[in-house]
């Protein structure tokens, strides 16, 4: 139902295209993830001269990359990266590691080449990283030589000052190859006091403190670490402010939706817009489940749609729903306590109990007296009402739900998940 113009976009991927999309109802072009690299290693600029094209015949809404809207200038060019390494490498006298991206092919060519400067061999780490490299070697992105790498189970045959062990984990990820290395936990490498770690890319919002602790744990090994924050170890995908104002100025959009980033990048690259010309009532933010309609060239927003996590439980998908998640927080956060009674189903008299098990509450052996306490608290609630003969369920157990809540919180502050189980004889 519609064409399809594909456009060469610059970013840290190989091969990364913008798309120009023509409809019944109007014409769009989406950016994708991109930057304005004037040197790009593999040569493939973004192809503004065939944006323009698209943009001669009008497009009725744009959708660019926001990730970068907050930085002010230009992003600078990847070969740069390259440079910096090299120096690194140069002045290591130990193995040194790098965690980067596995999709980041560009970057990974040119550890590879700062290795091969240094006179050094070149490992890969990690099950994404190893298909990644194996595919981009095999289409011809990567240009690495068979006698310059080797394979990480053979680590102890080669001298230490001529390793490069090249990871995944950049982002501070639990199980991830850097993760295990930092903490001691990898099967083949161990990072020691003198290593020269770098971590070749920025934290993703939301993974600062993940990133934040693996660094710690690296230094308090002993070794040598360069990251983004405090070296230039590493260049942006993504266009930065100056180059999102030249490509909304080619494009000239009738309306436009800032996309890929947080709330407040969106929000700035709406700024962004309005300087270049842009009216306020020709541009809409959209998140998650916002539906946006395109009807002979006007935009509107429709009916939202459900869009979420999807939980996997066990061989389940989808089977958890918001009851079972908030009674799972409730059990992480506070435990639970076990109120079992026996009673006469004849006249609700108590024959044996309340007899209460803590998991994950109080410790009973050390909490005895606490826990015979509350037991005599919702003994006693259940005789107030065996005066009056009540012997249905329901009001037993939120008898026995409320006393032992309310003096639980009473002398806790605390609210675990009681549970009461009555049993009739």
């Amino acid at each position: 139902p519609f064409e399809v113009t594909l456009v060469p976009m610059s970013h840290s991927i190989p091969d990364a295209v913008g798309l120009g999309i023509r409809t019944d109802d109007g014409r769009i072009f989406y950016t994708g993830d991109f930057k304005l690299d004037e040197a790009p290693l593999d040569g493939r600029r973004t192809d503004l001269d065939a944006i323009r094209d698209i943009a001669t015949d009008g497009v009725d809404l744009l959708l660019s990359d926001s990730t970068n809207a907050e930085e002010p200038g230009r992003t600078g060019p990847e070969g740069a990266v390259g440079t910096r390494l090299r120096e690194i490498f140069a002045g290591a006298d130990r193995r040194i590691i790098v965690a980067c991206f596995a999709s980041n092919l560009h970057r990974i060519q040119q550890v590879c080449d700062a290795a091969k400067a240094s006179e050094r061999l070149v490992t890969f780490v990690g099950r994404s990283m190893v298909a990644n490299v194996e595919v981009g070697r095999d289409l011809g992105h990567l240009d690495i030589p068979d006698d310059l790498i080797f394979d990480a189970a053979e680590l102890d045959r080669y001298p230490i000052d001529r390793l490069v062990i090249v990871c995944t984990g950049s982002q501070g990820e639990p199980f991830s190859a850097l993760s295990l290395i930092a903490s001691g936990e990898h099967k083949f490498v161990i990072v020691e006091e003198g290593d020269t770690v770098v971590l070749s890319a920025s934290a993703i919002p939301g993974n600062e403190s993940a990133v934040h602790r693996v660094i710690n744990a690296l230094y308090r090994v002993g070794a040598d670490v360069y990251h983004s924050e405090t070296d230039g170890v590493h260049v942006s995908g993504h266009a930065a402010a100056d180059e999102l104002a030249e490509l909304l100025s080619i494009v000239k959009p009738r309306h436009f939706v800032p996309v890929h980033g947080e709330y407040r990048q969106m929000v700035h690259h709406l700024r962004i817009a309005e300087k270049v010309g842009i009216a306020k009532e020709a541009m809409t933010i959209v998140e998650d489940g916002d539906v946006l309609e395109l009807d002979r060239g006007r935009v509107r927003k429709a009916d939202p749609v459900h869009a979420g996590m999807v939980f996997v439980d066990g061989l389940g998908v989808g089977d958890v729903g918001p009851v079972v998640l908030r009674d799972r927080k409730v059990l992480a956060d506070d435990g639970f306590v076990l109120c079992v009674v026996t009673i006469d189903a004849q006249n609700g008299e108590i024959l044996a109990g309340p007899d209460l098990i803590s998991r994950g509450f109080v410790f009973e052996q050390e909490s005895r007296e606490f826990l015979e306490e509350a037991a005599d608290r919702v003994a006693d609630a259940l005789e107030a009402i065996a005066d009056e003969e009540a012997t249905d369920w329901t009001v037993l157990k939120r008898t026995c739900r409320r006393a032992l809540g309310e003096f639980v919180w009473q002398q806790t502050r605390r609210r675990p998940m009681i549970v009461p189980v009555i049993m009739e004889v």
